[in-house]
């Protein structure tokens, strides 16, 4: 299995301050990978780093051999690259469905629909109304989707978060503590959710607290604490 992701002695400081400090990760195409530590231990600028939010004060950022280290967000969503935020990022004024229509207008050719999405027979991927309902069903919003976005709970704007970067069609996911605020009842149902999208090919990196929610399903956990990575499991 090739690497899809690969972090050089990648290292940001704010002020003087180190957030980062010569991180090296490698990330296996197809896989899970947590992402755990304290507050404060750097996770979140890791995934500004690798996301292209912020940029690096050193080090350098490949995908799937490209050095993206100084590519712009559009372009590394355009190249695959989605992320979520521990805060939820939705449309109030538009509906679940709309919402989800948003992440198709940035959605790259190759991503995870080329593996999910049911093909016509002549070999070409399905429709965008095809995508657009694959990611309502699994993401348990096909019953929501003409409800305003104002209207959800807050576990379930995370759960649209999460639906509009799979509409955006990509190869990499990372999702920023994608269980907060969510009840205990619905955690077996997005670990569930995340199996699902691994089956289908796409490659995820997660933030996440309750580690033993996606223990089985993560291939590795890495630690993070200090800005450093100090457990490089796997």
């Amino acid at each position: 299995m090739t690497n899809i992701l690969e972090v050089r002695n990648l290292s940001k400081s704010f002020n003087g301050l180190r957030a980062v400090t010569d991180v090296n990760l490698e990330v296996k195409k197809g896989s899970v990978a947590g992402l755990a530590g304290p507050n404060g231990a750097g996770k979140t600028t890791l995934f500004n780093l690798i996301s292209g939010f912020i940029s690096p004060t050193s080090g350098n950022i490949y995908f799937e051999g490209s050095d993206i280290t100084s590519w712009s967000v559009p372009r590394r969503v355009n190249l695959g690259i989605t992320r979520t935020f521990q805060e939820s990022r939705v449309f109030p004024g538009l509906t679940v469905r709309e919402n989800v229509l948003t992440g198709t207008y940035t959605a790259g050719s190759k991503g995870i629909f080329e593996s999910i999405v049911r093909q016509d027979g002549t070999g070409r991927v399905g429709d965008e109304e095809s995508a657009i309902g694959w990611v309502l069903e699994v993401t348990n919003l096909k019953n929501y989707e003409g409800a305003m976005a104002c209207n959800l709970s807050y576990g379930y704007r995370q759960r649209l978060e999460l639906a509009i970067a799979i509409a955006t069609n990509p190869k990499l996911l990372l999702l920023d503590e994608p269980f907060s605020g969510t009840h205990a009842s619905d955690l077996q149902e997005l670990a569930g959710l995340l199996g699902v999208l691994k089956e289908a090919g796409l490659t995820v990196i997660l933030v996440e607290h309750d580690i033993t929610t996606v223990a089985n399903i993560a291939d590795r956990f890495v630690y993070m604490e200090g800005g450093k990575v100090t457990i490089p499991n796997g």
